[in-house]
């Protein structure tokens, strides 16, 4: 294949973050959005046709790839239309999360693997580097067994565009949600409180206890003011502190003292602070360009973001219940 040609469908902020990316690796053919104004907008600053319709944007730009940046609920619809009428398409990438709906992810996972359209999720966090390191730590066993990971992820959003954006589970529990069926597998049980904003849920904590005895603490917010994305990962050896917004890792042996000074250092020495540069977006079109040219499985397929889901509806039922939700997160 020569150089892919990929469609942006929906400008608003991931839309609009992804022409610039794509259009710096030489790959954007053409936008579109249902406000032609917007989609005119973008493709203005990077010498490209708008389309309103996506339909008249695939066929006429003969795109190999296109990239679903709409509205949240909105994304199993397009993606079961372009797979419908589009069969000659190679590669198709999907905002997160895939649905807003457990079951529109099913049935839209369904339809994209009867017509053999690979596509890829994007749960972006999954490809920060800083997660891939201590996902890797994790594995290598640096701070023996897991027990308690406190997840944070909070800042702001304008009240207008919650509605959009769907709840806070979807919104921002999607990425940390897939975080953790990557540390931890197995039967688990699940509570969750949230406040409303706007009859959407816009604010909660979510807890979930495996039964190997791993606990996970999600603390989501759209109502703080600043922007906050940490993990701390304690484990029977010592402790991860991730800074994903630093780009840093803390690690922390259990027999250091307390205060002991943090060393810049290669791991696997003791007491290292890893820091790793990346820009989270361009790795996950990386990943879909790998897709789209050799048809390698991407990191974070359709079962990845329809196991994210059942968390998130799990987490959607306990916090409309007040009770504690059975899961089960199997092997990846």
């Amino acid at each position: 294949m020569s150089t892919p040609k990929i469609g942006v469908i929906g400008t608003g902020n991931m839309g609009r973050i992804h022409s610039r990316v794509l259009s710096e690796m030489r790959m954007l053919a053409g936008v579109s959005d249902i406000n032609i104004d917007s989609a005119t907008r973008i493709a203005d600053l990077y010498d490209v046709p708008a389309f309103e319709e996506y339909h008249a944007m695939i066929t006429e730009t003969e795109l190999d790839g296109v990239i679903i940046s709409t509205p949240t609920f909105t994304h199993a619809k397009i993606a079961e239309d372009i797979a419908k009428k589009h069969p000659e398409i190679n590669g198709i990438m999907i905002e997160k999360p895939l649905a807003s709906k457990l079951e529109d992810a099913k049935r839209v996972a369904k339809t994209l693997r009867g017509c053999k359209i690979p596509t890829i999720v994007s749960h972006t966090e999954i490809y920060n580097p800083i997660v891939r390191r201590a996902l890797s730590l994790l594995e290598e066993g640096a701070i023996g067994i897991p027990k308690n990971i406190i997840h944070d992820r909070r800042g702001f959003v304008q009240p207008t565009r919650v509605q959009s954006l769907g709840d806070v589970f979807e919104d921002l529990g999607v990425h940390d949600f897939d975080i953790m069926t990557r540390i931890s597998q197995g039967p688990a049980r699940l509570y969750a409180q949230a406040r409303k904003e706007g009859g959407v849920y816009n604010a909660g904590t979510v807890m979930v206890t495996f039964e190997s005895g791993t606990e996970h603490c999600f603390h989501l917010s759209r109502e703080y003011a600043g922007r906050a994305r940490m993990m701390n990962v304690s484990g029977s050896k010592g402790t991860l502190i991730l800074d994903l917004f630093a780009q840093i890792i803390y690690v922390k042996d259990l027999d250091q003292e307390p205060l002991a000074e943090e060393r810049t250092i290669r791991l696997p020495e003791r007491g290292a602070t890893i820091k790793v540069y990346g820009e989270p977006v361009r790795e996950v079109l990386m990943d879909f360009i790998r897709m789209l040219e050799t048809g390698s499985q991407p990191k974070v397929g359709l079962e990845d973001g329809i196991n994210t889901l059942r968390i998130i509806e799990a987490a959607r039922e306990s916090a409309r219940t007040g009770k504690v939700v059975n899961i089960s997160i199997n092997s990846r």
